[in-house]
């Protein structure tokens, strides 16, 4: 948020508005980190703050959010059969 004031010629100021930023600019592809069929997790690095969907091969999601220095780790579902290659 940026506090905005007006001063006039003799010094007197306004009441501060209040102007938010917006980000209008899409994060980059997150980073992954190598992946075996008898991991539990996956990991990489992404926007700070940013949340990372993965989208497994039968269709099921999970969520994770970056940390303050882009690195993520999300839980692979116990539902979720991961195979070589995919």
């Amino acid at each position: 948020e940026l506090p905005i004031t007006a001063t006039d010629k003799d010094g007197n100021e306004s009441d501060s508005a209040t102007a938010t930023v917006t980000d209008t600019t899409a994060p980059e592809a997150p980073t992954v980190n190598d992946v075996t069929s008898d991991d539990t997790t996956i990991s990489g690095k992404a926007e700070p703050g940013s949340t990372v969907t993965v989208t497994f091969p039968d269709g099921t999601t999970a969520e994770g959010t970056a940390d303050e220095d882009g690195n993520y780790t999300i839980d692979i579902p116990s539902n979720v059969d991961l195979k070589g290659g995919e």
